[in-house]
């Protein structure tokens, strides 16, 4: 229910002054306690943004902001309906303010908790982190020591030991990129091995392991190449042929050779005819062949065409 100013005409009044007015209307103040009183309400209302992770004291502190700034008086006095004295003012802001100075303690204490905790963590974290990557960096350095021997050994044809540095590393190796990388390795030298049975003429157990190889690694030029080798010494030629012909496709030069040796280029007779005098031909054989030509030098000379066993 709203106050409704000059509803009794002047002449009915009993107290002439004492329904003059609103009684919600702000008095003015002067100017330094309105600007105190600013400053004092916002301090209290950074002091609430500051305290939002604790709702009751940042409750307080917004309430005294309130209170402090000159509009909150009205904005109180129209949504409680009650005139708010400058005594009522300062007991409850008064009783806000000591009612926050125990909770800002305790927060205080609880915040300060919190942070000694968070600390201990961080430092465990950060010390858990240390050593597991110490232990990643010692792994790697393993791995990679006996990945290198490995390969040492493997150039200067110790197969048989690298091999062991190979299955030393592949103790270290956690990454799938790790164990592809072994696995390789692995490929590599049993393809170096089969190689090495082709140079000793081991052609039948070379076949074997190179078969085997390719069935992993189909693209693996070398690995053909001696397989083709390995297939004309045991009289596949035919089998030879295919392997060299996909190789010379791509540029093989040893593997062009080797195709040149096994299916060289053959000579047959496709057809005879008749050669004249001056060099021309004629399809001619009876009288009057070539006799604008000088007559018949030959009346059946061969025409070969070239062709390989194995097309």
């Amino acid at each position: 229910m709203k106050y409704v100013p000059d509803l009794i005409p002047d002449s009915r009044k009993v107290f002439p002054t004492y329904f003059k007015g609103s009684i919600y209307t702000p008095t003015k103040n002067n100017p330094f306690v309105t600007l105190a009183s600013w400053v004092l309400g916002v301090f209290f209302f950074i002091g609430a943004l500051s305290s939002a992770n604790h709702l009751p004291l940042m409750l307080i502190f917004g309430c005294i902001g309130l209170i402090a700034i000159p509009p909150g008086q009205p904005f109180i006095e129209r949504k409680f309906k009650f005139k708010l004295t400058p005594k009522i003012k300062l007991i409850t802001a008064s009783a806000l303010f000591a009612l926050s100075v125990p909770l800002t303690g305790y927060y205080k204490t609880v915040d300060e908790q919190i942070a000694f905790q968070q600390k201990i963590a961080d430092e465990q974290a950060a010390k858990e982190k240390y050593i597991a990557d110490e232990k990643e960096e010692r792994r790697k350095d393993s791995l990679a020591f006996y990945m290198n021997l490995s390969r040492y050994l493997a150039s200067n044809h110790k197969i048989k030991d690298a091999h062991e540095q190979l299955q030393l590393a592949a103790a270290f190796a956690a990454l799938p990129i790790e164990k592809e990388q072994i696995n390789k390795a692995k490929s590599n030298l049993d393809a170096i091995t089969a190689i090495e049975l082709v140079k000793a003429k081991k052609y039948e157990p070379a076949l074997d392991a190179i078969n085997s190889l390719l069935s992993y690694d189909p693209s693996n030029t070398e690995l053909r190449y001696h397989r083709a080798i390995c297939y004309s010494k045991t009289g596949n030629t035919e089998e030879a042929v295919n392997d060299l012909k996909m190789l010379i496709s791509s540029g093989h030069s040893d593997a062009e050779k080797l195709h040149d040796k096994i299916n060289p280029v053959r000579k047959k007779i496709a057809y005879y005819v008749t050669r004249c005098w001056d060099g021309s031909t004629s399809n001619s054989t009876g009288r009057g062949a070539c006799s604008h030509h000088g007559g018949v030098k030959n009346w059946r000379e061969p025409v070969y065409e070239e062709y390989r066993q194995y097309e």
